[in-house]
């Protein structure tokens, strides 16, 4: 877990208000969604709502949580780069704090996932091939969709990567055009018209005028600003 020194000590976590603790589940259960455990959600969510860094003691008084419990989680968080600790010499202790660039979280931990799942199927299916070469021979027709499974997983994980990495690059590059788009979508935020989100409303016309909100918003960004002409 890296860290770095602050220059000015953060103030002792009065707590979460209690709306704002009622949202931890919904953290909890989007974290679970995608095969984390319910308390990296917990932590994470805590850490974000918080409007401050906090230590693990704060950490585990807020939520309740052992310090073995809570020191794994926030060491898999920093794995995943999901939070940042720096360290508050007044204190004297270690202070989480959750990453800015949640775009590049999510595109990290769902690399990982994936390539977690593609592993396990990949050598579950290896595994098959062995026994079922080993017990029925070669050319038994089980065989070749075996070893497709293993070559789709190969493929699909070099595929991966390869979309991973390029977006990462050009996530880089303030330049390039996925970065301007994305940067004006993100700044946008909840500028959003309501209207468009609200339940009950049609997935075709939602996705087209949120389309169309982005668009009308990135030539803020994206287009160079006239020049004045000079006077004669």
């Amino acid at each position: 877990m890296s860290s770095k020194t602050v220059p000015q000590s953060v103030p002792e976590f009065p707590g979460l208000d209690a709306p704002l603790y009622s949202e931890l589940p919904t953290f909890e259960l989007f974290f679970k969604t995608f095969g984390f455990k319910r308390v990296h959600g917990r932590v994470w969510g805590l850490l974000v709502l918080a409007g401050q860094p906090l230590t693990m003691r704060e950490i585990c008084s807020a939520l309740e949580l052992s310090q073995g419990a809570a020191s794994e989680t926030l060491n898999e968080l920093a794995e995943w780069g999901a939070i940042a600790t720096s360290f508050d010499p007044q204190r004297r202790a270690h202070l989480h704090a959750p990453e800015g660039n949640t775009l590049s979280i999510v595109a990290t931990v769902f690399r990982r996932r994936e390539q977690v799942v593609l592993g396990r199927f990949k050598q579950a299916a290896q595994s098959t091939l062995g026994y079922v070469q080993q017990r029925y021979g070669a050319k038994d027709p089980r065989v070749l969709t075996l070893r497709s499974i293993i070559s789709s997983c190969e493929i699909a994980d070099a595929v991966m990567q390869l979309v991973f990495s390029s977006v990462e690059r050009a996530l880089g590059d303030r330049e390039s055009l996925l970065s301007r788009a994305v940067g004006a979508t993100l700044r946008m935020g909840l500028r959003v018209p309501t209207k468009i989100i609200s339940p009950g409303q049609d997935e075709k016309k939602v996705q087209a005028e949120l389309a169309r909100t982005i668009l009308e918003r990135m030539p803020e960004e994206n287009e160079p600003r006239p020049t004045r002409r000079k006077r004669a």
